[in-house]
C-alpha cells in the first residue's frame, strides 16, 4: 500500500459508511485519509476543511463539482465512487490507486527517459479527454496528482479545485496551487479552459523528463513571474519532446494543441504491446517499477476495529465530577526569559460566527437528552427573562442565583443576523437583503444602515477591528468604514476575518497569511504556513504576526512577510495564539497549552488538564487562550483550566456538569464565563474555579452564535438580537 500516516488525536474514525485507516496526505483543501468501504474496498476519503465548507458559495460550487466529477470515466482517471458535498463535513471518495505519486517517483528516483516520458504523457492526455468531455476541467494538474500504478498512471482531484479557485484572492500575488504549473490566464485571473490543462501537463511533461521544471525554481512568486513573462527553458528537453512541451506551454492559450491533437502526437510510441495493455515492465522506469511493486505487494492496513456504540458515554463523560478548585501538581516549566518591555496589545481576530470544533463528547449525546432539552427551551421562551434567580428546570443544580439582567433588546428584520461585535458597535448582516446595520452595543440604537456592495447572496459580517468593517457577499472580501459602512476596497475571497492593526489588514486565506494594505487592498505580502492552517488562528502584536500550520507556530515579520522563528509542537496546534507581554500562548488538540517566548520561539513552557477526568485520546475542540492578570485560561473539549502565565503552574481545572460543546471563553472582572451548545451560561470565579452561577437563557438554538465582550453577552432569540449583562 501507499505510504500513509496513523490517525492522529481527533481524526474522525468513520467519514459516512467508511471506515478510516489512516492519513494520506493534506493540502490547501483538506485532509485525505485511506478508508474502507463496508464491503472491504479501499478508498481515499477527502474532507474539506471547515474554513472553505463553512462558505456558502464555496459549498454550492462544490456540489456543482462533485456531480460533474462523477461523470468523469476514463481509464486513467481515479474516479469519484461516493460523495456527500452538502455534508457536515462535506467529503468525497474515490477509487483508491495503491502506487505512487509521479512527484514522489521524481524526488526518489530522478528524471524519466524519453519513452517513458511519452507513454505517461498519452496516458495524461487521455485522462483529460475524458475529464473535458464531462465538462470539467481540471485546474490543478501536477505531478502530485497524478497517482502511478502498474497498469497505468491516474489523475487525481479533477475539477474539484475550481470551487475553492474561485473564492480565492485573484491577485498574480495570491496563488493557491504550486507555481510553475499555473496558467498564465489563471495567474492573471481570467475564465480558464481545457487549455490551461494542457499547460499544467506540459509542465507537468518537462519535469518528468529532467527533474525540474519549465520556468524553474525559488519564491512562488518569483516562479509565477516567470510563467506570465518569461519563455520556458526547455534546454534539458530531448529533441523529440522539447517541440510539443514547448507548444503546450505557449503564453497565449489558443496557441496551444488540442487534446486530440496532442494525444495523436504522444501516442506514437514504438514499442507498443499487442494487446494494447499497460504493465509495469512496459512504461515506467525500472527503479519506479519495482517500487511500485512492492506497495502493492504490502498488506492492507486494518480498518476493520469495531467503531464505539454511538449511544455509551465515553470513559471520561462517565467519570465522577471533580471537586473544583483543587490543584493540580505543577506542570514542568523552564524559567521564564527576563520580562521585554511592553509591547502593543496583540490584535486577534473575532470569529465569523461563534462556532467551535464539534466534540465527540457531543455526538454521544443521547436522543432522549437532546428532547429533554428541546422541551426545557421551549418552556423557557415562553416564561420569558425572569429577575435572573429562579430555578431553571435542567438537570444541573444552581450553584448561586444568577445576576444575567437584559440590557436591551432589537428586532433581526429582514433576515439580519450578528456578525461581529468590536469597538463599542454591533455589526449585523442580511443575507436576504444583503443589508448591513451597525447599532450602538450600549443600547441598541441604530448608528447606521446601508446596502452591502455587490450582487448576489451570502451577505455576511466575518469581523471588526481598527475601525475598518470587513464582510463576505458573493466570493468577495469588502472592507468598509466601520463608522458608516462605505466602501474602501473589496478581492475575491473566500470566508475570513481579518484584524487590522495600523495600516494593515491580515488574514489566513487556507494555506496563506495575508497582509493587505488597509486603505486599499493590495497585497503587501504573503506567507505559505503549509499543513493545517486554519482561518481566523492567527494574531499580531507590534512587528509580528504569529499563525500556525499543523505542528508550527510561526513568528512572521509584519513589514516584510519573511519567518523570524518557527516553533515546533508536539501536537497539532488548533486555536489562535494569544500575545501578553514577551509570550505568545497556543493550544494544542490533545490538551497541551504551549507559551512561546516572542523574541526568539524558544518554549517557554507547557501545561496540560491532567487529572482523573482527562482524556487526550477524545480530544477534538479547543477555545483561543484568554490571558488576564497573570493568568492564562484555555478550554479544550469541555474542561477549562487556569495556569500562571509566567510560570505554568497549573492554578485550577474545572469541567462543567455539560455533554455538550462549550465556547465563547471569556474573563472579566475576575470572573471567567463561557457558554455550551443548549445556551446555557457558566460563571467561575477566576482565582479558584469554583462554580459562581450558571444560567439557562431562552433563545432557539438554530442561531445560537454568541459573543461575549466585556461582560455583555450579545446573542440572537429567533427574530431578535438581545444584550444581557453578566456582571454581578
Amino acid at each position: 500500500m501507499v505510504a500513509f500516516a496513523p490517525l492522529a488525536s481527533g481524526d474522525p474514525e468513520q467519514v459516512g459508511r467508511y471506515r478510516l485507516a489512516g492519513r494520506l496526505g493534506q493540502g490547501g483543501m483538506g485532509r485525505v485519509y485511506l478508508a474502507r468501504s463496508p464491503s472491504g474496498r479501499m478508498v481515499a476519503v477527502k474532507v474539506v476543511r471547515a474554513a472553505l465548507a463553512d462558505d456558502p458559495g464555496f459549498r454550492r460550487r462544490f456540489v456543482r463539482e462533485v456531480a460533474a466529477a462523477r461523470r468523469v470515466s476514463g481509464f486513467f482517471t481515479a474516479a469519484v465512487v461516493d460523495a456527500a458535498p452538502e455534508g457536515r463535513p462535506a467529503w468525497l471518495a474515490t477509487e483508491y490507486v495503491p502506487g505512487l505519486s509521479l512527484a514522489d517517483a521524481l524526488a526518489e528516483h530522478g528524471a524519466w527517459p524519453e519513452q517513458a516520458v511519452r507513454q505517461l504523457g498519452a496516458a495524461l492526455t487521455e485522462a483529460l479527454g475524458a475529464i473535458h468531455r464531462a465538462g470539467v476541467v481540471h485546474r490543478d494538474l501536477k505531478p502530485s496528482n497524478v497517482l502511478l500504478a502498474a497498469d497505468g498512471p491516474r489523475v487525481i482531484d479533477f475539477g474539484i479545485s475550481v470551487a475553492a479557485e474561485d473564492t480565492l484572492l485573484t491577485d498574480p500575488g495570491v496563488v493557491i496551487g504550486t507555481p510553475g504549473f499555473i496558467a498564465p490566464e489563471q495567474l492573471r485571473g481570467e475564465k480558464t479552459g481545457p487549455a490551461a490543462d494542457v499547460f499544467a501537463l506540459g509542465a507537468v511533461l518537462a519535469y518528468t523528463a529532467t527533474g525540474t521544471g519549465p520556468f524553474g525554481n525559488g519564491a512562488g512568486h518569483a516562479v509565477n513571474y516567470r510563467v506570465m513573462h518569461e519563455e520556458p527553458d526547455l534546454g534539458g528537453l530531448p529533441s523529440g519532446l522539447a517541440g510539443v512541451v514547448a507548444r503546450c506551454l505557449a503564453k497565449n492559450p489558443d496557441n496551444r494543441p488540442a487534446v486530440p491533437e496532442l494525444l495523436n502526437e504522444l501516442a506514437r510510441v514504438p514499442r507498443e504491446r499487442p494487446d494494447g495493455r499497460f504493465t509495469a515492465t512496459d512504461w515506467l522506469p525500472g527503479p519506479v517499477a519495482e517500487r511500485i511493486a512492492r506497495i502493492q505487494a504490502a498488506p492492507s492496513p486494518n480498518a476493520t476495529a469495531p467503531l464505539p456504540n454511538a449511544t455509551t458515554p465515553s470513559p471520561d463523560a462517565a467519570a465522577p465530577a471533580q471537586e473544583e478548585g483543587t490543584a493540580p501538581e505543577p506542570a514542568p516549566s523552564a524559567a521564564p526569559p527576563a520580562a521585554e518591555p511592553s509591547a502593543e496589545p496583540a490584535a486577534a481576530p473575532s470569529a465569523p460566527d461563534g462556532h467551535k470544533r464539534l466534540t465527540r463528547r457531543r455526538v454521544l449525546m443521547s436522543l432522549a437528552v437532546a428532547a429533554a432539552l428541546a422541551a426545557v427551551t421551549a418552556t423557557t421562551l415562553l416564561n420569558g427573562f425572569g429577575s435572573g434567580g429562579e430555578e431553571k428546570s435542567h438537570d444541573t443544580p444552581k450553584v448561586k442565583p444568577s445576576n444575567v439582567k437584559q440590557l436591551w433588546s432589537r428586532s433581526l428584520d429582514g433576515g439580519l443576523t450578528l456578525g461581529a461585535v468590536a469597538d463599542g458597535t454591533v455589526y449585523l448582516s442580511s443575507d436576504e437583503s444583503g443589508t448591513l446595520r451597525a447599532l450602538d452595543a450600549r443600547d441598541g440604537s441604530r448608528l447606521w444602515q446601508r446596502q452591502a456592495e455587490g450582487k448576489g447572496e451570502d451577505t455576511r459580517v466575518t469581523s471588526a477591528s481598527g475601525r475598518t468593517l470587513y464582510y463576505i457577499r458573493d466570493r468577495y472580501l469588502y472592507a468598509a468604514e466601520a463608522d458608516s459602512g462605505k466602501t474602501r476596497w473589496k478581492a475575491r475571497s473566500i470566508l475570513t476575518s481579518p484584524t487590522t492593526l495600523d495600516d494593515s489588514a491580515y488574514s489566513v486565506i487556507l494555506s496563506l497569511l495575508l497582509a493587505q494594505d488597509v486603505g486599499t487592498g493590495r497585497i503587501l505580502w504573503t506567507y505559505d504556513l503549509g499543513e493545517g492552517a486554519a482561518q481566523g488562528e492567527f494574531a499580531v502584536s507590534g512587528s509580528r504576526a504569529y499563525a500556525h500550520g499543523d505542528q508550527e507556530l510561526y513568528a512572521v515579520d509584519t513589514r516584510t512577510g519573511k519567518k523570524q522563528w518557527a516553533f515546533e509542537a508536539d501536537s497539532t496546534l488548533m486555536t489562535a495564539p494569544t500575545v501578553a507581554g514577551s509570550t505568545v500562548y497556543c493550544g494544542g488538540r490533545n490538551g497541551t497549552l504551549y507559551a512561546v517566548d516572542t523574541r526568539t520561539g524558544k518554549e517557554v513552557w507547557r501545561g496540560d488538564f491532567g487529572g482523573k477526568l482527562w482524556n487526550s485520546r477524545i480530544a477534538d475542540g479547543a477555545d483561543t487562550p484568554v490571558v488576564a492578570d497573570g493568568v492564562v485560561y484555555f478550554e479544550n473539549d469541555g474542561y477549562v483550566s487556569a495556569f500562571d502565565a509566567d510560570t505554568g503552574k497549573a492554578l485550577w481545572r474545572h469541567r462543567p456538569d455539560t455533554e455538550d460543546d462549550i465556547g465563547t471563553l471569556s474573563v472579566t472582572a475576575g470572573t471567567v464565563y463561557f457558554t455550551d451548545a443548549t445556551a446555557m451560561v457558566y460563571a467561575l470565579d477566576a482565582r479558584s474555579g469554583r462554580p459562581k452561577w450558571e444560567e439557562n437563557l431562552p433563545t432557539s438554538l438554530t442561531h445560537w452564535r454568541p459573543r461575549i465582550v466585556n461582560g455583555t453577552l450579545y446573542f440572537e432569540d429567533g427574530e431578535r438580537l438581545r444584550a444581557v449583562s453578566l456582571l454581578n
